[in-house]
């Protein structure tokens, strides 16, 4: 009988090879594990919203409901209700038909952090540094850990016309920022650019590819006549230009895999209504997976100035509604059941709008999910070794103190997490009670970095409250 090994050597040499590419990507990647479910990649997908998500728009229905803005001091008891049988809430209706790979998850903590309308790199970092990073965020930790040809792919919503931006979400480490897509046709080019065989962008890719070359040569010759300390800051210089060039190198060499997992370019790519640029953010990340290019990627899908007028909202902003919540003003209120009047201009209640923004994300994240589960892997699918996380870079509210950050996960990564759940834990410093570093030390457990802390310490937390292990209740 033919092993593994021999399909991948007979079929990725093959003439005919191309249409099964992404069938042979994911048969390396099994090769690799040798039969070991653990041992297959892990991917995680950050998505994150600001204004906060509120405690009350992700409680299914059967659990006793939170107000939209509760104090941490109101959950005093734990909470393990399953999705089995219940229903999501009105906003999260598109990941009904993955309940049972749900998680949904309040009453965690972030009081390390600060920020009046976001905690910046805090967000992903469990840090104060809402302007200035001041140690990796949990995406590159993962990143780092994982690999790939791009190990962390970005993808904001900025102001339009920007093509690469650092958004203040994500970074490698103390003042280095990562940078993120804006413009997803750069993005595309930049990440699929190279299964380009004529035309305007095969002149470009290769153009880029003869001056990398250059540069890098031309580095190592003005290198050679510099003191010490300056061929140091110099050799800063040349091992990014070769990274680039190292990158382009393995980007050309997988085109036949690029080819084969492309999002098709459609009008959403290059739209001005920055609703439509971010389902091409969601079909690129997608894309990215699938191609075996990264292992995580993060989606900021606003920006306090983003109009959501493609919504049918009016002229509305992000920043606008996140008042509109935190004040009670414009528009009678709405709970998120009720509906709402949907008019394009018209005043449009505040829980109602939140509701119809929150379900555009979830259907993003859903079609996200469903062609990773077209994709088989191992026994299952590229979907049962993937974590999408949902939440705010700013707690549960628009000016958020921190007490509580709800979270939404679709996936178990692998087996690492119980899903079709609804977790509460109690309020910050009762008996129980954890924190968004908690969180995070999860997932990095779940890549299997086994570290026992991540970030800062909340200083404010009691002795009871131990901030050194993953979140036990959720870990398989």
């Amino acid at each position: 009988m033919i092993n593994r090994r021999q399909i991948i050597k007979t079929l990725g040499l093959g003439a005919g090879a191309c249409s099964l590419t992404p069938f042979l990507s994911q048969l390396r990647a099994e090769t690799a594990a040798n039969g070991n479910p653990a041992k297959l990649p892990k991917r995680f997908v950050f998505v994150l919203r600001s204004n906060g998500v509120l405690t009350n728009e992700i409680q299914p229905e059967g659990v006793a409901p939170l107000k939209e803005r509760p104090h941490a001091r109101e959950l005093t008891s734990w909470i393990d209700f399953p999705l089995r049988n219940t229903k999501l809430a009105p906003g999260m209706a598109a990941l009904e038909p993955f309940k049972d790979k749900l998680t949904l998850i309040q009453g965690l903590s972030g009081r390390m952090m600060a920020g009046d309308h976001e905690a910046g790199f805090g967000a992903l970092g469990a840090y104060n540094g809402k302007r200035f990073p001041r140690a990796e965020t949990i995406d590159w930790a993962l990143a780092k850990r994982l690999g790939g040809v791009v190990p962390h792919i970005g993808l904001t919503m900025e102001q339009f016309g920007k093509s690469v931006t650092y958004p203040n979400l994500s970074a490698s480490g103390p003042r280095k920022a990562l940078p993120y897509y804006a413009d997803p046709m750069l993005a595309y080019t930049d990440l699929f650019g190279t299964i380009a065989t004529t035309g305007s962008a095969k002149t470009a890719i290769d153009l880029e590819r003869n001056m990398l070359d250059f540069m890098v040569d031309d580095v190592k010759r003005y290198q050679k006549r510099l003191s010490s300390g300056e061929k140091e800051k110099m050799g800063h210089y040349l091992h990014g230009f070769e990274t680039l060039r190292e990158r382009q190198a393995r980007l050309k060499n997988m085109s036949r895999q690029l080819e084969a997992a492309a999002p098709e370019i459609k009008e959403h790519f290059t739209s001005e209504i920055e609703i439509e640029r971010l389902k091409a953010h969601f079909d690129l990340s997608a894309s990215s997976l699938i191609a075996g290019l990264t292992n995580v990627c993060t989606i900021r899908c606003e920006h306090l100035g983003m109009r959501l007028s493609g919504l049918g909202l009016g002229s509305k902003t992000v920043h606008h509604i996140g008042h509109m919540i935190q004040g009670h003003q414009d528009g009678t209120t709405v709970n998120p059941g009720t509906g709402g009047v949907f008019k394009e201009g018209a005043p449009v209640g505040e829980f109602a709008t939140r509701r119809v923004l929150m379900d555009f994300h979830m259907q993003q994240i859903a079609k996200l999910w469903t062609k990773l589960k077209a994709v088989p892997e191992g026994d299952g699918t590229m979907a049962d070794n993937t974590a999408i996380i949902y939440f705010s870079d700013h707690g549960d509210r628009h000016h958020s103190p921190y007490y509580l950050w709800p979270m939404t996960v679709l996936g178990d990564a692998g087996g690492i997490f119980k899903t079709g759940r609804y977790l509460q834990y109690p309020g910050h410093n009762n008996r129980g009670h954890q924190t968004i570093g908690n969180f995070y030390l999860s997932l990095l457990h779940a890549a299997g970095d086994q570290r026992k802390q991540y970030g800062d310490l909340d200083l404010e937390a009691a002795d009871h409250i131990n901030q050194h292990i993953p979140l036990n209740e959720w870990m398989a």
